[in-house]
């Protein structure tokens, strides 16, 4: 069976839903999450379009009068790597928080960019934007 990246980001971000929905193990809704927004992003990329990345280094521009991006990608991807990556031996003992927010950011990033894509959610991601409507009304507030 062929599938293709956008459709194995799709079932990731899915699947990341599910478990965020029924209150578990948010470590795995970010990397599931965190793995579905990068193949997009990346896909949007390719296709000459922005990606949430994209904006968030473009608004870090105009805040910040520029960081570098190795400073802002930690910032934005660096608790996501550390829960994929083993290369730094310093990194083996992790300090985690078992927290909604990073889970949420990483979740919203991911259907962010999904909706770039496709011009569309799946029927699941509509149900997290219901939930963050419903339950994260603060997020929408200017």
């Amino acid at each position: 069976m062929k599938l293709h990246k956008k459709e194995i980001a799709g079932r990731q971000i899915d699947t990341a839903v599910d478990l965020f929905l029924e209150g578990k193990d948010y470590l795995s809704v970010i990397t599931l999450a965190g793995a579905g927004e990068e193949i997009i992003g990346n896909l949007l990329k390719r296709g000459k379009r922005k990606n949430v990345v994209n904006h968030l280094l473009d608004l870090d521009k105009r805040i910040s009068q520029g960081r570098d991006f190795i400073v802002v990608n930690q910032e934005i991807n660096g608790f996501r790597n550390a829960l994929k990556h083993a290369t730094d031996p310093s990194e083996d003992l992790m300090e985690v928080i078992q927290d909604q927010e990073h889970a949420i950011a990483m979740l919203s990033r991911a259907l962010s960019n999904y909706y770039a894509l496709e011009g569309g959610l799946s029927p699941n991601m509509e149900r997290f934007y219901t939930w963050l409507q419903q339950n994260r009304m603060d997020l929408f507030n200017p």
